[in-house]
């Protein structure tokens, strides 16, 4: 791993980039709208709304994505 800022790891999984600072109230409810999300995608799973529970698992996963864009900084 090399000293470039690029390279360098958010400290928690919920660290914000600098860049991001203005956003940080919206990165912190990030992982709890995941779990949420995926309690209610098992809610549908279970009851047989498999089209329901695909669409969530999309969200949650693009969720997932912007998390990390976040975590990254710009991306110019």
């Amino acid at each position: 791993m090399g000293t470039n800022d690029k390279d360098a790891v958010p400290q928690a999984a919920n660290a914000a980039h600098p860049y991001y600072r203005h956003a940080e109230q919206a990165f912190r409810l990030l992982p709890g709208a995941v779990e949420r999300l995926t309690a209610l995608r098992e809610a549908f799973r279970a009851a047989d709304e498999d089209f329901l529970a695909v669409e969530l698992k999309t969200m949650i996963a693009r969720l997932e994505e912007i998390r990390a864009l976040l975590a990254d900084g710009p991306q110019g």
